[in-house]
């Protein structure tokens, strides 16, 4: 009968159309692959040099085989510094060591030691400025970082430490470690 065919024709729709709906709806998401770690050099040398007052984030400004080069993990903070600029507006980053991109060529290639301004605003740098015009006090290099695709430098207001500074910080660690020692074998036992 053409009614019979007709419903049956509507029901076959139906569930035609409800299963390709399903298959959309219930699509798979595509997973990101998460990052390993998202810090690329430290500077060891800074918190045993150095009393750490304040941090600033800061971006730089880099050349495309310097971040290449970074990805690589040829960065070296060790003996770099952070110094303002001659008219007083900006800080650079100096003697810091990227190394060279080992693919590309000599030509495309960037120096190794060049000075890299760093981003701060306006206010930052004034403060800086006003803090580093005490005797004692240098900005320093602390971390460099990766947040998201730009690379950012933590630099740190230090002051130096004495021998006996450092002294003092030494027998405050093994301090603490020989504390942690003694907890975790009162726990065990």
């Amino acid at each position: 009968s053409p009614a019979f065919s007709l419903a049956l024709l509507h029901t076959t729709d139906r569930t035609i159309a409800s299963t390709s709906t399903s298959t959309s709806l219930f699509a798979r998401s595509k997973k990101k692959p998460k990052a390993k770690s998202s810090t690329i050099s430290v500077n060891r040398q800074a918190r045993r040099n150095y009393e750490v007052v304040s941090s600033y984030d800061a971006g730089i400004s880099l050349l495309g085989s310097e971040i290449k080069a970074i990805r690589d993990g040829k960065m070296n903070l060790g003996d770099g510094f952070v110094r303002p600029d001659s008219k007083g507006r900006g800080m650079s980053l100096c003697n810091v060591h990227i190394g060279k991109h080992s693919t590309g060529s000599e030509f495309f290639n960037h120096e190794e030691r060049r000075v890299r301004p760093l981003l701060l605003t306006k206010e930052e740098c004034r403060k800086l400025r006003r803090e580093i015009d005490i005797k004692g006090m240098t900005i320093v290099p602390l971390k460099a970082y990766f947040k998201g695709s730009h690379v950012k430098i933590k630099v740190g207001l230090c002051k130096g430490k004495n021998q006996r500074d450092k002294r003092n910080d030494i027998k405050d660690r093994e301090q603490k470690r020989d504390d942690n020692r003694m907890m975790k074998s009162f726990r065990m036992g």
